[in-house]
């Protein structure tokens, strides 16, 4: 009992060594594999072009299922072209610019900020000074010339107009895709802070919200005050990503067709614009017409309008929109996107190892609309999740799962060094844990057909054929033959000369009666079709001048023994066992065989007793006794084309 008890301990002990061996290889190898270069892309940021791509199809699928509106309390007055047709080509006097004030004031705008740079001095900024101190609500642009030189306003507009307005930064970095993502709300200046052109615009829009007097009562939202009061949380290094609501101008077709409030800069001069709208609004000023290059700013890109871009004044009403509303965008933290990757790696080689190459290929395809609906809900809710990053590292990890297993199938192939079907490989393939032990196939006992064949008078051929001739014929030969026994599903053990050896049964151990008789009746099937074909063949050979092959099969159904053999220098797959012996015999025997008898087959007692009931025989060849053996054997052959039995 305690020696049963200590053979279940092994058992288990070694089935567990097995698997865990084989779950090291298959799994943690391509996993680590995926994960170590999806964060190594991550780290070079090259999946951003990818997760840009995702970022922009995001806004496109919103703006048709469900569409942001921009919020009503902000108003573009535009320098379009038909301001441009009314008042001259750009840049303008800044009378012009005083005169907007001073109609805009009869509205009662809760802000007016200038997305226009005004760094030299004109004639008519005293006439403009004198407008924003009566406004008193107006923010004007300072910005940079990307050289690193910061563009002020000039003192002829600052210090007349001192205390009555102030100064926003319109810096603005677009992605290397050219679309515009993100913007700075702060941007630090030593040890203080120079607020956005829409934080300061903000800070006027709060200030004067008690001085309003509106219909619904107007409030910021706490985040919005946390950005007006702390600006030590943001500096030049930390942007905000913009939720863009829509389109910026009218369009056709999308539910965003409206775009942002937009009023023309001539029509508000010219009082054919209904201005009464423009109460407690934020008011931007800006330059919009299109045609014209190298104006005020330079156009700018959105997920809405890529191939046709806007004005950059669009991009701080966008902040503005967002800050009003709380509603910015916030990326995955880079911890746990990098965790993510990690996951996608080690989760789609665990998911994916039991499938097929074709069940993998599907599931991929699978997750990438499941993926995106998941992204999408957290884009819905203000969470941009990665997307290219995790899909990138699952095909990864599939791809390393494949080369993996490629590579041991490949290995596995090697090791037996046989002749296999695509069949019995898969076969083989499916039972690998069966089979290997460390790399190594581990020796087993089985029961198999084995089936031995030699060419008669090879020695006088060899003789008689120049070397590349022999080859070439030989190998012909073989190729045929070995045909025959995979299309019969069995494997060819080696090549011993002229020899074939061959098994039918191995090399995974089959067990059961019915089994053993499904090989002996593959293995007589094989034999009688090599008989056949080497007719053909033969006819072949002739054609070409070249000798004719006879050869005789042995045959036997018995106990082997299989495994590696060979130093770790060199190893390979081999079968032993007094089975091999006794077929090796069988068909040294058919020599004696008449030429009356239908096939050069002889075949064992042993395996005469699975094939009997199926195969017409002619006769036992009574006992007779196999050399090298003490023991004596019943040898049969086939009767007449080996007719099947009614």
């Amino acid at each position: 009992m305690r020696q049963f008890l200590q053979q279940v301990q092994d058992n288990i002990r070694n089935g567990f060594g097995q698997a865990r061996s084989h779950w090291v290889n298959m799994f943690l190898g391509p996993s680590l594999a995926a994960a170590g270069l999806g964060v190594s892309l991550f780290g070079l940021g090259l999946w951003e072009p990818l997760e840009q791509m995702a970022y922009t199809g995001l806004f496109l699928t919103r703006d048709r299922i469900g569409a942001l509106q921009w919020d009503d309390r902000i108003v573009v007055v535009a320098i379009d072209n038909d301001s441009l047709a009314a008042y001259g080509p750009y840049p303008w006097s800044r009378d012009l610019y005083a005169t907007l004030l001073d109609h805009l004031m009869i509205a009662q705008p809760a802000a007016v900020g200038f997305d226009i740079l005004m760094p030299e001095a004109t004639p008519e900024d005293a006439q403009l000074a004198e407008s924003i101190s009566f406004s008193s609500n107006v923010v004007l642009a300072v910005g940079g010339d990307g050289k690193g030189n910061s563009i002020q306003v000039t003192p002829t507009l600052t210090t007349p107009a001192q205390g009555f307005f102030q100064l926003g930064h319109v810096k603005h970095t677009p992605d290397l895709d050219g679309l515009s993502r993100q913007g700075f709300l702060y941007e630090r200046h030593q040890t203080s802070f120079a607020p956005s052109f829409a934080i300061a615009l903000l800070d006027v829009y709060q200030q004067n919200l008690t001085q309003l007097i509106t219909e619904t009562p107007t409030t910021l939202s706490e985040q919005s005050v946390q950005f007006l009061e702390h600006p030590e949380q943001f500096d030049q290094t930390q942007s905000m990503l913009i939720n863009w609501p829509g389109l910026t101008r009218p369009g056709k077709g999308q539910k965003s067709h409206q775009g942002l409030k937009t009023l023309s800069f001539s029509e508000i001069l010219n009082g054919s614009a209904v201005i009464d709208q423009l109460q407690n609004k934020i008011v931007l000023v800006g330059y919009t017409a299109t045609g014209v290059v190298g104006t005020v700013e330079d156009p700018i890109r959105t997920p809405f309008e890529q191939d046709i871009p806007t004005s950059g004044v669009y991009l701080h009403a966008a902040l503005l929109d967002n800050l009003l509303n709380n509603r910015f965008l916030n990326r995955l933290p880079q911890g746990w996107t990098l965790a993510l990757i990690m996951l996608s790696a080690m989760g789609s080689s665990l998911i994916l190892k039991p499938m097929r190459l074709w069940g993998r290929l599907i599931f991929v395809i699978a997750l990438i609309p499941a993926w995106f609906v998941i992204t999408y809900l957290g884009f819905i809710a203000g969470l941009w999740l990665p997307m290219a990053a995790p899909i990138g590292t699952t095909l990864l990890g599939m791809m390393f799962l494949q080369v993996a297993e490629q590579r041991e199938r490949q290995a596995l192939t090697d090791l037996f060094a046989i002749s296999l079907s695509p069949e019995m490989a898969n076969f083989i393939w499916q039972h690998k844990e069966e089979l290997l032990t460390k790399g190594q196939i581990h020796s087993q006992e089985l029961t198999a057909t084995l089936l031995f064949t030699d060419i008669r008078g090879f020695t006088t051929i060899a003789e008689t054929l120049p070397s590349d001739q022999l080859l070439s014929w030989l190998n012909r030969y073989f190729e045929v033959m070995t045909e025959c026994i995979m299309a019969h599903g069995g494997v060819v053990d080696k090549y011993i000369g002229d020899a074939i050896m061959a098994a039918f049964g191995a090399p995974v151990s089959r067990s059961g009666k019915d089994a053993v008789q499904q090989d002996a009746l593959a293995a007589v099937g094989a034999s009688m079709a090599m008989v056949e074909r080497l007719k053909d063949l033969n006819q072949e050979f002739t054609a070409q001048g070249l000798p004719t092959v006879r050869f005789g099969i042995g045959l036997h159904t018995g106990a082997l023994v299989a495994g590696t053999v060979g130093s770790r220098y060199r190893a390979n797959y081999s079968l032993f066992g007094d089975t091999v012996n006794i077929a090796a015999r069988l068909q040294d025997m058919t020599k004696q065989l008449t030429k009356n008898s239908p096939y050069p087959i002889l075949m064992s007692e042993a395996t005469y007793q699975h094939v009997a009931d199926q195969y017409a025989v002619i006769a036992e060849k009574a006992q007779i006794q196999l050399r090298g053996r003490t023991a004596q054997t019943t040898v049969y052959t086939l009767g007449e084309m080996g007719k099947v039995q009614s």
